[in-house]
């Protein structure tokens, strides 16, 4: 049984499912569905994320059963103090023995389990995890050349996706590149008045999408706390009226008015009001925001942005919709969405990590009386004072 326990923990295995894990979080548990090795990913709390159709079948639970319960819903009462202990030791040592445990399922039969774990560093696409493997303690020999398949097939795809990602990235981006050279060219070429606002515009939107594609690694470096932002000295007046310039169309469409003031006054034309901050991110971060409660806003009303300081460099968007209550209590949480055809959830996640890479906290009220306030608060270094 040892060599369970040593496939399980071999460097080379771990670093395998970990990264397999970090770049296709979604294809995990689709690509291990047909290997009979029960298999289920837990997040920091110890609450199911996923499992696989084997995980459930042993348990006779379906996915929809097991998703956002803690794991020890599989775990005997008595044990389930003892268990909890352990799992916050896990996710704190990165480590744990093979072990043989007593699980309980969904009849209440007691059932004998052998099971290790791996530990999934949190990435872009959330975390930390931990992945437990389990095999029914008389089929050991049986389930222990599965686990070797699933290896094997993990790391086949792997390999197969890494290469195909880097050959689409480098495509995208040589391609991007052109279009930059080419815009640059027409700019040479006298455009009129007219040309020039397309040329810009298409400038703007290739550079930005150079820089989306640069983003991706550096979210997940946001996750680590080992992002380097690119500190620079800009108006952030100015940033926040080209975000809304880009969501003019969705603006016009809704009729919806928009207020933003500075220090309780309305914004004026030689209104500045510079930051120290990165630039590109901020960005992000006011597009995603603005979306959201442009969004939420009903025909004809108001979204207002509010800047202050006192203690803190205080920003409040305020939209009239109410977020909705299932979302609630993990509105800044990855992939939290309601109510969205094509919501990813990711906007409210990725404004969380950048107000925090910049040392800032944000928060939200929301009731539907008064509706939705988003409220980021930085430091006073964030101002440029000079």
């Amino acid at each position: 049984m040892k060599d369970i326990d040593n496939n399980i923990k071999h460097k080379r295995d771990l670093e395998a499912l970990r990264q397999f894990a970090e770049s296709h979080p979604s294809d995990i548990i689709q690509l291990i569905d047909a290997i009979p090795i029960g298999i289920c990913v837990t997040n920091e709390k110890g609450d199911f994320v996923n499992a696989n159709l084997t995980y459930c079948d042993f348990y006779g639970y379906s996915p929809e059963e097991l998703i956002g319960n803690p794991f020890t819903k599989v775990i005997p009462e008595e044990l389930k103090n003892e268990m909890q202990n352990m799992y916050d030791q896990f996710m704190e040592e990165h480590f744990e023995t093979q072990r043989k445990w007593e699980v309980v399922d969904k009849t209440g039969a007691t059932r004998k389990i052998l099971s290790s774990a791996a530990y999934l560093p949190a990435t872009k696409m959330g975390g930390p995890f931990k992945m437990m493997f389990i095999v029914e303690e008389d089929q050991n020999q049986k389930d222990l050349y599965d686990l070797e398949l699933t290896i094997q097939l993990l790391q086949k795809k792997i390999s197969a996706q890494e290469i195909a990602q880097q050959l689409s990235d480098h495509d995208l981006r040589n391609n991007l590149l052109s279009i930059l050279q080419i815009v640059e060219v027409l700019f040479e070429k006298e455009p009129t008045e007219e040309q020039k606002i397309w040329l810009n515009y298409l400038k703007q939107r290739s550079s930005d999408t150079l820089g989306m594609l640069k983003a991706t690694s550096d979210y997940a470096k946001m996750e680590q706390g080992e992002y380097e932002p690119e500190i620079t000295k800009f108006n952030l007046i100015e940033v926040i009226q080209k975000e809304l310039d880009s969501l003019k169309k969705i603006i016009l469409h809704r009729q919806i008015q928009i207020s933003l003031t500075y220090q309780g006054e309305p914004i004026k034309e030689e209104t500045k009001v510079n930051v120290l901050a990165d630039k590109f991110y901020m960005r992000r971060l006011f597009h995603n925001l603005l979306l959201n409660a442009l969004e939420a806003s009903s025909q004809s009303q108001e979204v207002s942005i509010l800047l202050d300081y006192d203690r803190f460099f205080t920003i409040v968007i305020h939209n009239k919709g109410a977020i909705p209550q299932d979302i609630r209590s993990n509105f800044f949480d990855k992939f939290a969405t309601s109510g969205k055809k094509k919501g990813t959830g990711l906007g409210t996640y990725i404004a969380k990590l950048v107000v925090e890479m910049h040392q800032g906290t944000i928060a939200y009220q929301s009731n539907e009386t008064d509706g939705t306030d988003i409220v980021i608060l930085l430091p006073q270094t964030v101002l440029d004072n000079s």
